[in-house]
């Protein structure tokens, strides 16, 4: 594509990768400091209580990227080609997750008698096939995994999605985006189960998808403006968490998805520098691992234990149970997230060229 409209993401683009890992880290302090807060320690609750916002982030980045990937899909087989893919990135890390939890829970039964309350074994199968979301009304195994159960949905519907959406010009796909902002500003909730959580899924894709379409049919921003655009929703974001706006976050956060997405700039060479590249690429595994790397941490090594004081201890326990939970990310993505990725592909490539091979 030229320089006159927004590239197509084709490839990984390395600043966007690592607003994802940015968006898990504000999850993962929004969980330890509530934590911590039921223990007495108040330390940065301004900064991670609006943390489930990173949540809406995660859909309208997924919204964008999707369709910027899978834009030409078009034929059964593409569709086939799309959903293999999908499956074997969701699926794989989350069943081993689960998997642990349910080592964790027969371990806890064994030793005690007794296991969490909100972890009940009848509803272990919903909970594998994605589904608690719907079904489920309350706290269950690894709560965080609701999202990606909404997000499933999102890629159900996507196909169709895509077909009301790419036909349309400039200015019919402002005026959808400009709807799309609407609801997304109105699905804020902190729900995780029923309708709310379930409109927020649908609020923040549908809008990655417009914002998607319409940056690939406006001019491509120079690099100084992408820089300009970047630093106008970094401050949106600070101005709007400052001042208890946070239904705004998610729409700021969105116009630093279309800056970045020209990958020009200072700004989108910073966030794409390999630390924070690095911890994008282990944001699922950083995002599915953490409530249960928490309670273990929280039950066996609780941080009145460091003795340090009520300042000091919060800030070097959450520093300790960060660096381990990165380093166990890092393992799970290298030998679960990526080789399931991969085999997904080949999987997606084999029923592709026969689906190809039986139309000949």
């Amino acid at each position: 594509m030229s320089d006159t409209t927004a590239a197509p993401l084709r490839h990984q683009n390395r600043a966007l990768t690592s607003i994802r890992g940015v968006a898990a880290l504000w999850v993962v302090g929004l969980h330890l400091q509530f934590g911590l807060s039921l223990l007495g320690y108040r330390e940065g609750g301004a900064i991670f209580k609006p943390g489930y916002l990173a949540v809406d982030i995660f859909f309208i980045l997924s919204g964008f990227v999707i369709t910027a990937v899978h834009r030409d899909l078009a034929t059964a087989t593409d569709g086939m080609d799309f959903f293999i893919r999908r499956v074997f990135r969701i699926y794989p890390l989350h069943l081993f997750v689960l998997t642990l939890l349910l080592a964790l829970w027969l371990w806890e039964v064994t030793q005690y008698g007794s296991h969490d309350p909100t972890e009940q074994l009848r509803d272990l199968p919903i909970v594998a096939l994605l589904l608690q979301p719907y079904l489920i009304q309350g706290l269950t195994w690894n709560t965080v995994s609701w999202s990606i159960g909404v997000e499933m949905l999102c890629y159900l519907l996507f196909p169709l999605a895509l077909r009301l959406l790419c036909p349309r010009p400039l200015p019919g796909t402002l005026l959808l985006l400009a709807v799309a902002c609407l609801f997304e500003r109105h699905a804020h909730s902190e729900m995780v189960w029923g309708w709310p959580a379930i409109q927020r899924g649908l609020a923040g894709f549908a809008l990655g998808m417009v914002l998607q379409q319409a940056s690939s049919l406006l001019p491509r921003p120079s690099g100084r403006a992408a820089d300009l655009f970047g630093i106008l929703a970094l401050a949106g974001i600070v101005f709007a968490l400052s001042t208890h706006a946070a239904q705004d976050v998610p729409l700021w956060a969105a116009l630093l998805i279309f800056a970045l997405a020209a990958e020009r700039g200072r700004l989108s060479r910073a966030l794409g520098a390999p630390p924070l590249y690095w911890l994008g690429q282990i944001s699922f595994s950083l995002y599915l691992l953490h409530p249960t790397l928490a309670s273990l941490a929280f039950a066996l090594l609780p941080p009145a234990a460091l003795h340090l004081g009520p300042h000091a201890t919060p800030v070097v326990w959450s520093a300790i149970l960060l660096a381990v939970l990165l380093g166990l990310a890092t393992v799970t993505w290298a030998l679960v997230e990526e080789p399931a990725r991969r085999l997904g592909g080949r999987l997606a490539r084999r029923a592709r060229n026969q689906a190809l091979a039986g139309h000949e």
